[in-house]
């Protein structure tokens, strides 16, 4: 094949082109500090460029919604230590009812302290974190009225932590302080005690026996706010186990991070000593390219006839 005058030129000029690529693209990287500014820079690594900066967005906002998460069951937990002293409190009064005499202060001061821990209870039930309450699931209103009535809605506002896994962040007021929706029947005689446990009305029925004095009513009042106290202890115990459960997630969620940049920064951030040493190189060669070129253009056929 004879290689004619002009296919050596495009040769040069190709090569020529090839080299002052390398050198600019070298030189990109280090302004930019990116081994890949654009796709065609290097496909392959481009694709796993942005499946991992996709695992770490989610990853991101897995960490947003368990942070979120916490908060409004860190505002539950308070409210539901409040809510468990408050039964203690309501339970030694039923208490001293059975043991004490019924005359007419101990009475009244029983009945107003009742009321004043059941209207701190409905209180409590009202607890809410901006616009979302607690206890109310999608309610935007308070789910207690005054009387302790419930309104809200019993739905558990469920957020993702991970993928296709759910933690909940609100706690049911109705079943918690009503026993259910509709609230549950108070308990007398052999289903005293027996949950549900309907707690703002088995305090209304203890205020009615004492008021009464029935001695049978007051009985039931004590076992069924025994058994209150055990279900708002349940409600706490489960929201500390969710907030153990965020706890781990969140430092797995981290340790993932960690890595999943630590991959990513592998590939994508450029190693100035590796790259100067490169571009040292690439210069050296396009240099020597571009001399050799333009010494080989200046040859003509009288070089040869010599």
């Amino acid at each position: 094949m004879r290689i004619t005058p002009g296919m050596s030129a495009e040769n040069a000029i190709y090569n020529l082109q090839q080299g002052r690529s390398a050198v600019d693209q070298l030189q990109e990287q280090l302004a930019s500090g990116y081994n890949i500014n654009r796709p065609s820079d290097d496909p392959l690594s481009t694709r796993q460029l942005l499946d991992l900066q996709e695992q770490i967005d989610a990853g991101e906002q897995y960490s947003s919604n368990i942070v979120k998460t916490e908060t409004l069951l860190n505002v539950s937990n308070t409210a539901l230590s409040t809510m468990a002293d408050l039964m203690q409190q309501v339970k030694k009064i039923a208490g001293d009812m059975v043991s004490g005499t019924l005359d007419a202060t101990s009475t009244a001061s029983a009945i107003t302290n009742l009321t004043q821990l059941k209207s701190q209870l409905v209180d409590m039930g009202n607890t809410r974190l901006g616009d979302q309450y607690v206890f109310g699931g999608y309610s935007t209103s308070q789910p207690f009225d005054s009387t302790g009535a419930f309104s809200g809605t019993t739905d558990i506002l469920n957020v993702e932590v991970s993928p296709n896994s759910y933690v909940g962040a609100t706690v049911d007021g109705a079943a918690l302080l009503r026993g259910g929706k509709p609230p549950a029947t108070v308990g007398s005689g052999a289903t005293a005690g027996q949950g549900p446990i309907d707690i703002l009305g088995s305090i209304d029925a203890l205020i009615t026996a004492i008021g009464s004095k029935d001695s049978a009513g007051i009985l039931d009042g004590v076992k069924n706010l025994k058994a209150g106290a055990d279900q708002v202890n349940v409600a706490l115990s489960d929201v500390g186990g969710r907030l153990v459960r965020l706890d781990n997630m969140k430092n797995m969620i981290s340790n993932n991070q960690n890595t999943l940049k630590t991959v990513f920064g592998d590939i994508q951030n450029v190693d100035y000593a590796k790259a100067g040493v490169l571009l040292s190189q690439q210069t050296t060669a396009f240099n020597a390219a571009l001399s050799a070129t333009a010494k080989l253009s200046q040859l003509s056929l009288l070089d040869y006839m010599s």
